[in-house]
């Protein structure tokens, strides 16, 4: 069975919430694994929901994997917008098929409509240090910069 991908709504808060708690685990930055404010993820959750960006679900009897992004205003010009990734994430158990695909096939739909709506300029996908090697090229993607922490 290929999971189904779809947009969150609020009844999927809980499955999100659990998602982003694996995802903060495996993430290479610190100081998240120690952010637990469900609250204000809950709102943040909402606001993205409701038209401030978009989560993806990918779901088989229940949720396993998710892609969150953020649409905001480009720091060099304020009339401009962009849709960033916040987190993508499939379960690990579910790794492997096609979640993942389906998850990025699904934001790259959603960025192209609302590309052509005039709602964003462009729209944008991450690749942490941990992250497998997608190739996000194969799917119109062009590499802009790559991101040091320190």
């Amino acid at each position: 069975m290929h999971p189904l991908v779809r947009e969150a709504n609020k009844f999927d808060i809980p499955a999100l919430l659990d998602m982003l708690r694996a995802y903060r685990i495996a993430t290479p930055l610190d100081f998240l694994r120690d952010v637990d404010d469900a609250e204000y993820i809950t709102k943040l959750l909402i606001e993205l929901m409701s038209g401030r960006g978009l989560i993806l679900i990918a779901e088989e009897a229940e949720p396993i994997g998710m892609l969150m992004a953020i649409i905001s205003p480009s720091q060099w010009q304020l009339s401009k917008y962009l849709m960033t990734e916040m987190a993508y994430w499939v379960q690990p158990e579910h790794r492997g098929g096609t979640a993942g695909y389906r998850l990025l096939k699904a934001y790259q739909k959603k960025g192209q409509e609302l590309k052509s709506q005039n709602r964003i300029e462009n729209f944008l996908i991450s690749k942490m240090s941990n992250s497998p090697d997608l190739k996000f090229n194969k799917f119109g993607f062009s590499k802009l910069e790559e991101f040091w922490v320190q």
